[in-house]
């Protein structure tokens, strides 16, 4: 019988999600004596510490900006305890900015932290600041509501941007355990928290930026397209503009006889008529596909140069191949470098005929 009540009382504490928590429960405060942190930013400090600054609040109410500094960041979070009117409570955390400095030093010291710390969840929405520090894009954001607010808008509408995709850090921490690459969406330290494309990441370090059409291409290759409108000329000399509203990409394997010498990335795009011609006839409907298709090539073909100068398959290349050939994975998932991999990208695009070409 005590083995049972013993086993229910376990399933319980399990139930509490506290699923890297082996200790006590931390003590019982009363919500009015705490403040919630929504945001939190992680900087360098001297040669080896870390500086932390924190953001609570939202645009409805005051927001709180406090700030740290020691040799960790479970350091730094404690010296901050004294810094607010209240006790901080990092079980809210929805966001963590790193700044640029602190990624081109290593992201792995403040993911680790989150993998490890009780309060602190694997969900958690990660960017890296672009040109400045994290502490300068919350205290920016701040003076017109709050950092919080600014991001969790930039989600939201990650669909309305076409070159910002959220990425969590548990998805970052997988990639870089899997692939030792990953990429998280960059943001510019001004008041609005501007999406600036991608930092990429190679063994934890960042090592260089998506923007621009590859990372258009980047979104197009994960099948994030819902903002994507791609302008191009019709046969009769006339500007349309086409909106992408799906993409499908695969990944196959290049081979010279039993060695892999590339990697090829085939995507199919599904597209509306969104401005031009109301009622294109099937030549022009077949022109359009053959311009839409060579854009989106073009975009992608920018994400996968990136790969090969950077030596970093932050895109997880060779993964969705031995997906698509898992009789080749050993080969696949080989130390091949990706400089010595030739990185094709092709598309085929299909515009979807609207009621006006239908009748």
């Amino acid at each position: 019988m005590k083995k049972q009540v013993l086993l229910v009382l376990l399933l319980m504490l399990l139930l509490t999600g506290c699923r890297r928590y082996s200790g006590f429960l931390p003590y019982a405060r009363e919500i009015e004596d705490m403040e919630l942190i929504r945001t939190l930013g992680v900087d360098t400090a001297g040669d080896a510490g870390v500086a932390i600054t924190a953001s609570g609040g939202t645009s409805q109410e005051e927001t709180e900006v406090v700030a740290g500094e020691a040799g960790t960041i479970s350091a730094a979070v404690l010296e901050l305890q004294g810094e607010g009117s209240s006790y901080l409570y990092f079980g809210h955390v929805t966001q963590l900015l790193l700044g640029e400095g602190l990624a081109k030093r290593g992201v792995m010291p403040s993911l680790d932290y989150v993998l490890r710390d009780v309060e602190m969840r694997l969900e958690t929405a990660l960017y890296v600041v672009r040109n400045g520090t994290a502490g300068q894009a919350i205290e920016a954001a701040a003076a017109d509501g709050s950092a919080t607010d600014r991001l969790e808008a930039l989600a939201d509408d990650a669909g309305l941007t076409a070159n910002s995709m959220p990425r969590t850090v548990k998805d970052v921490l997988a990639e870089l355990d899997r692939q030792g690459a990953s990429f998280l969406p960059a943001v510019l330290a001004d008041g609005g928290l501007t999406a600036a494309g991608y930092g990429i990441l190679k063994d934890g370090v960042l090592v260089g930026w998506a923007e621009g059409d590859a990372a258009l291409g980047v979104n197009l290759i994960f099948g994030k397209v819902d903002a994507d409108v791609a302008e191009v000329q019709a046969p009769d000399g006339t500007a349309a503009a086409l909106r992408v509203v799906g993409a499908a990409a695969s990944v196959r394997p290049i081979w010279q006889g039993d060695t892999l010498a590339g990697l090829k990335v085939h995507c199919k795009v599904d597209a509306n008529l969104a401005e031009g011609s109301a009622m294109p006839d099937q030549a022009t409907l077949d022109a359009l596909e053959a311009e839409l298709a060579q854009v989106e090539a073009e975009r992608m073909a920018r994400a996968l140069e990136l790969s090969r100068v950077l030596d970093a398959d932050y895109l997880g290349l060779r993964q969705s191949a031995a997906f698509a050939v898992p009789w080749h994975k050993g080969v696949l998932l080989g130390s091949q470098s990706m400089k010595d991999l030739k990185l094709e990208a092709t598309a085929e695009a299909i515009i979807q005929r609207s009621y006006h070409a239908d009748g």
